[in-house]
């Protein structure tokens, strides 16, 4: 079955990489614009979340090559043995297409808004109906879901860790742009702010 695990990963990882990187081709082709912006922020922080997510970046390179090879340190590379089980693989499998769906979503919905970062040059529009209308970030919620199916798929301690610093930097760079868009957009947003949730509808 890890044979068959690490085809499902790899696949929900490639999936992501090729809806991310068509919508960066299609969008400036489209519009002249290029939507990866983080690098170019003014803001310390934003520079911060950048490099931050280049480390993310290494680090799922690292244990996608190490599960898929299935190399063994101590016990950091092993699966959890009440996971490691093809209804937990099948789950996972399926939760990651799922997060991979609200991902392809919020980029058709964003339309010429979506950016990865804040655009500090250019005022992009607020989208607020659709799924938007209950929460602000299914983009992020999308993100959570693919790798949770992940951590599903190869249940070790390498894995959550991974999640963990991928929640972390979501939950910076979620209140990073709230706090700008507030300043861009003010009361509009404030109001659309206060009438939905971040991630998940009704609850946070």
């Amino acid at each position: 079955m890890r044979f068959i695990e690490s085809i499902l990963a790899v696949t929900l990882l490639f999936g992501y990489l090729i809806l991310w990187k068509v919508k960066e081709i299609r969008q400036h082709a489209v519009t002249g614009i290029n939507p990866k912006v983080m690098s170019k922020s003014t803001s310390n922080i934003q520079r911060f979340m950048d490099n931050y997510s280049k480390v993310l970046m290494v680090y799922s390179i690292a244990f996608v090559v190490i599960h898929s090879f299935n190399f063994q340190l101590y016990s950091l590379f092993t699966r959890f043995e009440v996971l490691n089980k093809p209804l937990f693989d099948l789950s996972g499998f399926f939760v990651g297409i799922i997060g991979l769906g609200f991902c392809l979503y919020a980029q058709l919905k964003m339309g010429a808004s979506w950016r990865v970062g804040i655009d500090e040059d250019i005022k992009t529009e607020l989208v607020m109906n659709g799924l938007y209308a209950y929460i602000r970030n299914p983009t992020y919620l999308g993100l959570f879901l693919l790798n949770s199916g992940i951590w599903l798929l190869w249940p070790t301690w390498t894995v959550f860790l991974f999640n963990v610093l991928f929640v972390l930097f979501l939950e910076i760079q979620v209140r990073c742009e709230e706090d700008f868009l507030v300043a861009r957009h003010g009361d509009v947003y404030v109001e659309y702010k206060q009438k939905t949730k971040r991630y998940f509808p009704f609850i946070y």
